[in-house]
C-alpha cells in the first residue's frame, strides 16, 4: 500500500495534490512494483517519483502466523508476531515488576535502597498465580530484589492494593530500615551531648547526632548517612553531607574528626 508524502507533494502539487493523492492509495500491487523498478511514474499528470511516497508492507495469507513486513531497497524482512501462551506469560510478569516500581517511586525509594517485595492475590487469581511462580526468576532479576508469597516480616515501607489484568494483589514493600535513629543522650544540666556528636541541619532544622551512641559502635560513614535520613525523614532520597558549604568527604573509618561540627 502507499501513500502520498504530504511534505514533498503538497507542495508541488498543490490544487492537484487531492486527485494525485487518491491515485496513489488506488494503486495495486503490480504497479507500486513497476513504479519502485522504473523509479517513477506518472499519475493524473504528474510524474511522481518513488521516493515521494510512504510505501507500507502487509503480508496476506500467512495462515496460522501474524506477520510484519519492512523493506530496505531489494531486501524484504518478515517478523513473526505471532503470541504465544510463553510470550504473553512474560507479558503479565512484566506488568507485575511495573506495578512493583510505581510502587517503589509512590514511596520515594532509590535503585540502591534495599527490599524484599511481598504478594497476596485476591479473589480468582486466573493465570497470575501460575505466572509468578513460572516467572519468579523474571521478575526478582528485573527487581533487584526477592518476590514472595508469604506473609511480610520487617519494616514495611509501603502497602497498596494494585490492579494487573483485571486481578487484584496486595503489594507490600520491607526494608531492613531502622525505625528511629540513635538520639542522643544528654548531659545533667548541661544540655551537651554525652559523647561524640554531630550537629546536622536541615530546612531550618537543626539535630544532634551521637557519632559513637551509648554501647554501640562508632557510626560508619554509611550509617551516618541513614541516621541523617531518618532524623529528617528522608528516606528514599540521595542525600550528600556538606561542611562550612563544601561536600563533607567522609572515612569510612574514623568520624571522629566531625565531633562537635
Amino acid at each position: 500500500t502507499a501513500k502520498p508524502n504530504h511534505m514533498l507533494l503538497g507542495k508541488r502539487l498543490k490544487g492537484d495534490f487531492k486527485k494525485v493523492s487518491a491515485a496513489i492509495v488506488a494503486l495495486t500491487d503490480g504497479e507500486l512494483s513497476e513504479m519502485k523498478e522504473a523509479g517513477e511514474r506518472e499519475i493524473c499528470g504528474h510524474v511522481i517519483r518513488f521516493d515521494e511516497l510512504h510505501v507500507g508492507y502487509e503480508v496476506k495469507g500467512a495462515e496460522g502466523g501474524q506477520y510484519a513486513a519492512a523493506a530496505e531497497n531489494n531486501v524484504l524482512i518478515l517478523l513473526d508476531c505471532t503470541t504465544d501462551q510463553d510470550l504473553m506469560d512474560e507479558g503479565l510478569a512484566r506488568e507485575v515488576v511495573n506495578r512493583v516500581q510505581k510502587l517503589r517511586k509512590k514511596a520515594k525509594l532509590v535503585p540502591t535502597d534495599k527490599i524484599t517485595v511481598h504478594y497476596t492475590i485476591k479473589g480468582k487469581a486466573g493465570d497470575l498465580v501460575r505466572v509468578v511462580g513460572s516467572q519468579k526468576d523474571l521478575i526478582e532479576t528485573s527487581l533487584k530484589s526477592s518476590f514472595l508469597g508469604e506473609a511480610p516480616s520487617g519494616t514495611t515501607i509501603i502497602e497498596e492494593e494494585v490492579d494487573v489484568k483485571g486481578t487484584k494483589m496486595v503489594l507490600t514493600l520491607v526494608g531492613d530500615i531502622p525505625t528511629a535513629p540513635g538520639l542522643v543522650v544528654q548531659w545533667p544540666g548541661s544540655g551537651r551531648p554525652s559523647g561524640p556528636y554531630l550537629s546536622v541541619s536541615y530546612n531550618g532544622q537543626t539535630k544532634d547526632l551521637l557519632l559513637a551512641p551509648s554501647g554501640a559502635a562508632p557510626l560508619t560513614a554509611t550509617e551516618l548517612e541513614m541516621e541523617v535520613k531518618i532524623l529528617f525523614d528522608l528516606f528514599g532520597r540521595n542525600i550528600s553531607l556538606s561542611l562550612d558549604g563544601s561536600k563533607l568527604k567522609i572515612s569510612e573509618r574514623d568520624l571522629s574528626q566531625l565531633n562537635g561540627q
